[in-house]
């Protein structure tokens, strides 16, 4: 998510640790099927061609001037099977506007058709960064059962920031998330899933939680935040007890994953439940006291989170000058 990007990659730069890539979970979230055809000037829906059956030829253009003969792209062997017999199914072409590389973007069936109707209507507006439209619409999408379009539902999703993705209404299917959490064609997929459940009404997922805590701390896995950031969203106070006193402990950790727990935390504080966010004030005002290296962490984290929200409140003020009393 972009937002918690920040926070992560530029923690990164100032701890003596192993870098990752600059993004909240471990991993730079691949443009979704907007964001590449935003910016895209050419889009056509093509078929394999009658006169060769190896080419593709477009059947209809979205958007910008495209030649018959000009998508250089081979009919693969399964969409070949696929297609065959389903004459109103296509593929989605798009050509970049910079480079005037042509990436095939998704197989075209009914369900797939209706919501590409429906982004296309909408780019306009999605282009000039009207959010909060686009959000809206791809939440409706989440648990589809066309899993292309639950799937793009999730990529959208993955990429807002962590306080407009928990404010949206979402219908969350637990069963079905968990079910996918470990296909190795999606595990790009798995922080967003994680983050979902943190926010579903699924019982007995505690231990779920803290052992994905556990697992990634231990490796100083890329997850860790997704899984510390679910836990907090989902036990509350409880969970900012666990974490503080079982994982932020002295020693207990490698730097970076400290680093990323105490960023969850601090994503969490800024945009989750009060009654958290009060324990969470609480707790990192007790530990600070006696551990130096935490309190680094408590200043760069949440003063990363105040720069971009310019609001601090009194109990924020009094974990900052603890922090900053308990570095000296």
């Amino acid at each position: 998510m972009k937002n918690l990007a920040k926070s992560i990659c530029l923690a990164t730069l100032l701890l003596a640790t192993p870098a990752l890539p600059c993004a909240f979970h471990g991993y730079t979230p691949v443009p979704t099927l907007v964001e590449k055809l935003i910016d895209s000037s050419d889009i056509v829906l093509a078929r394999p061609s009658p006169q060769n059956l190896f080419r593709f030829t477009p059947v209809e253009v979205l958007r910008g001037e495209v030649l018959m003969d000009e998508i250089p792209h081979l009919v693969d062997s399964a969409t070949r099977r696929r297609i065959a017999n389903k004459p109103e199914d296509r593929v989605l072409f798009a050509k970049n506007a910079l480079t005037g590389e042509w990436t095939r973007l998704a197989y075209i069936d009914g369900d797939m058709d209706d919501a590409l109707r429906e982004i296309m209507q909408r780019l306009p507006d999605w282009r000039d960064g009207e959010l909060e439209s686009r959000a809206a619409y791809f939440s409706t999408l989440l648990g589809h059962d066309n899993a292309a379009l639950n799937t793009l539902a999730l990529r959208e999703l993955d990429l807002l920031d962590y306080g407009t993705f928990r404010a949206l209404s979402l219908q969350i299917d637990a069963a079905r998330l968990q079910s996918r959490l470990n296909i190795l064609t999606e595990l790009d997929l798995q922080p967003i899933r994680v983050l979902l459940l943190g926010l579903s009404d699924q019982q007995g997922m505690t231990d779920f939680f803290r052992e994905g805590v556990r697992l990634h701390a231990k490796s100083d896995g890329p997850m860790i935040g997704a899984y510390g950031l679910a836990l907090l969203e989902y036990q509350g106070a409880a969970a900012v007890e666990w974490i503080v006193q079982r994982q932020l402990a002295p020693q207990a950790l490698p730097a970076q994953a400290r680093s990323t727990l105490v960023a969850a935390m601090a994503i969490h504080h800024e945009v989750g439940a009060a009654e958290t966010s009060v324990a969470i004030r609480d707790a990192l005002a007790r530990a600070v006291v006696v551990d130096r290296e935490l309190a680094s962490l408590v200043n760069l984290h949440f003063n990363l989170m105040l720069d971009e929200t310019e609001t601090k409140d009194l109990g924020l003020e009094v974990v900052l000058a603890l922090t900053t009393v308990s570095s000296n």
